[in-house]
C-alpha cells in the first residue's frame, strides 16, 4: 500500500488500537473496554465499546457504553454514569464534560442523587465543577424531598437550593408551594430541609443568577 493511501485510510477510518489499562489524555485517565479509534483529521479518539474516564483533580469518574474524547477539550459519553467526590451520582443517556470550562451537561433520562436529593430527574442537569453549583431544568422531580418544579439550582457551599415556581415541595410535615414566577429558598441541615422561605434577598439571588437558565 502506498504511503499516501495508507495515510488517507488513517484519516477516514481512524487508528485502531486495543487497550485494557489506563491511558492519560491530558487531565483525564481513560481505561477503555475495547479498541480506540483515533481520527487524525479531527483529533478525536472514539471508544466504541466505552470505558471509564477519571479526572482526579476535578473529582469525577465517568463510566459509559461509548465515548468520544478530544484531549484537553471535551469528553462526550453515551449511557453514562458519573460519580463525584462529594458523593453525588449522575446518570444520563448523553453526557458532555467540557474539560476547559469544567462543566458537565447531562441530557436524556437524567437521574441524580446525593445527600440532599434522592432520585432527582430532569430534562437537563448542568454541573459547574469549579463552583459546585448544580442546575436542573425541565420537569424537575425528586423523591426526597418530594419536589416538582421547572428549575432547581443547588449551592453545595451554603447547602441552599433555589426552586423556581410553579413548584410543590414536601418532606415529612413540611408542605409548601409556589405560583409561576415565584421563588423558594430551601435551606438544608444534613440530609433534611431545615427551613423554606419565599423571601429571597438581592444578595442571595445574585449568587444563584449566573446558574439560572
Amino acid at each position: 500500500m502506498k504511503s499516501s493511501t495508507f495515510f488517507r485510510a488513517l484519516l477516514l477510518g481512524g487508528l485502531l488500537t486495543a487497550g485494557a489499562v489506563a491511558v492519560p489524555f491530558g487531565a483525564l485517565n481513560v481505561t477503555p473496554r475495547g479498541p480506540q479509534n483515533l481520527n487524525l483529521e479531527t483529533g478525536v479518539t472514539e471508544f466504541p465499546q466505552g470505558g471509564t474516564a477519571t479526572d482526579s483533580k476535578a473529582g469525577l469518574t465517568l463510566s459509559a457504553a461509548r465515548m468520544q474524547l478530544k484531549a484537553g477539550e471535551q469528553l462526550s459519553a453515551q449511557n453514562a454514569t458519573l460519580k463525584f467526590r462529594g458523593g453525588g451520582t449522575l446518570s444520563a443517556a448523553q453526557v458532555t464534560y467540557n474539560v476547559k470550562a469544567q462543566t458537565v451537561t447531562a441530557t436524556g433520562s437524567v437521574r441524580y442523587s446525593d445527600a440532599r436529593f434522592r432520585n432527582l430527574t430532569a430534562g437537563t442537569v448542568r454541573m459547574s465543577l469549579g463552583s459546585g453549583f448544580i442546575t436542573a431544568t425541565g420537569g424537575v422531580k425528586a423523591d426526597n424531598p418530594a419536589l416538582s418544579a421547572p428549575t432547581v439550582v443547588f449551592d453545595p457551599h451554603t447547602v441552599q437550593a433555589l426552586v423556581m415556581g410553579p413548584a410543590q415541595l414536601s418532606q415529612g410535615t413540611l408542605k409548601t408551594g409556589m405560583t409561576p414566577g415565584g421563588k423558594l429558598l430551601v435551606l438544608f441541615s444534613g440530609p433534611r430541609i431545615s427551613r423554606v422561605t419565599s423571601k429571597v434577598d438581592a444578595g442571595t439571588l445574585a449568587r444563584f443568577t449566573p446558574y439560572l437558565p
